[in-house]
């Protein structure tokens, strides 16, 4: 019973957080050649 509860939340916790990594990392490097193009001022 214990081994379920344990288990279950990281089969949810441990994909969310790689897909948050993951889409942390790609929006930062998005703004980041956006800036270079010159289509963002900052």
């Amino acid at each position: 019973m214990l081994n379920a509860l344990v288990l279950i939340p990281l089969y949810i916790v441990l994909p969310a957080l790689i897909l948050y990594l993951v889409v942390k990392l790609t929006v930062k490097h998005a703004i980041r050649e956006l800036k270079d193009d010159g289509t963002i001022k900052g």
